[in-house]
């Protein structure tokens, strides 16, 4: 089965939520010994580590660290007893047999939408019980396929209340991370989607959402892609971005593939090459590294 998405995925695609379901939970590469070996064999300066504080209003905090020494197994061991948060991002590129999964994952997608998915990064997300997500947003589409635990997650609708143009510029351009303030009557306007091994959906472009893990550790992965449609939807804003910055303007949210946006995307190639626009380096520096001997296993930096 690998994964299978409804009949109606077609003509819901982009709009709406949608869920599927998939048997990839059963296999061996997601056990124990299997999440270890990908650890031990991933290149450890591309894994990403955080920590993250609780949920609130405002932006969450977030607090980036490494494993330089850390083995697989004593990572796996953090997860289970601390709170930590990992992304083995681009798993399909960096590893054989995750490129694998990842061909089934974006091949099922692009059989059941008749799109091809482009620029496909497939991250396997470790993380450990009990953690929050905070608020934020992913410029490409993403396919969530829950592995292993339980969480919950709140996905809310990509208007300027839930998503200000300006911050979603910001990200196109790299000058802050995909965090977003939260306010607690979001709450009123989300779908809220609790998830088991076996499940799996996809959601509207930049549609902002967070999660709680329950109390067990959480193995997904996060299929990040883009269409065409996608593609220049992020180019529109690309071009809004500057717009806003560089002019003064305040430009229409690039949300929907109006002409106006098809004729920003175009215009984003030309911006790209000839702007003096230099984006800021969004990435937060580690401050901890994870040592099992550490108070909380985190060794400040």
């Amino acid at each position: 089965m690998t994964v299978q998405w409804p009949q109606t995925t077609a003509a819901a695609f982009g709009n709406d939520l949608i869920y599927a379901t998939h048997d990839l939970h059963k296999r061996d590469v997601f056990s124990d010994e299997g999440i270890i070996r990908i650890l031990d064999e991933f290149p450890r300066d591309q894994l990403a580590i955080w920590k993250f504080g609780g949920h609130s209003e405002g932006l969450g905090e977030s607090i980036r660290g490494q494993a330089p020494k850390a083995s697989g197994a004593e990572i796996m061991e953090a997860v289970r007893s601390g709170k930590f948060w990992l992304n083995v991002r681009r798993s399909n590129l960096l590893l054989d047999y995750m490129a694998e999964i990842g061909q089934e994952i974006f091949g099922s997608l692009e059989d059941a939408t008749g799109r091809k998915t482009r620029k496909q990064d497939m991250g396997l997300l470790i993380s450990s019980p009990g953690i929050h997500v905070n608020y934020h947003l992913d410029i490409p589409i993403v396919a969530l396929v829950q592995i292993r635990g339980e969480k919950t997650l709140w996905l809310y609708p990509n208007d300027d209340i839930h998503a200000p143009a300006d911050q979603i510029e910001d990200i196109v351009h790299m000058r802050r991370e995909e965090d977003l303030p939260f306010r607690d009557g979001f709450d009123d306007n989300a779908i809220k989607i609790d998830l088991k091994p076996g499940m799996a959906l996809t959601w509207p472009q930049a549609a902002p959402h967070r999660v709680q893990n329950a109390d067990c550790v959480n193995v997904s992965l996060s299929c990040e892609y883009m269409t065409l449609p996608a593609l220049m939807k992020a180019n529109a804003i690309y071009t809004n971005g500057i717009l806003r910055s560089q002019f003064g303007m305040n430009p229409q949210t690039a949300r929907k593939l109006t002409p106006m946006n098809m004729s920003k995307a175009v215009a984003a190639q030309a911006l790209k090459k000839i702007t003096r626009h230099k984006p800021i380096n969004k990435s937060t520096p580690p401050t901890f590294e994870l040592d099992l001997s550490a108070e909380n296993y985190a060794r400040p930096l």
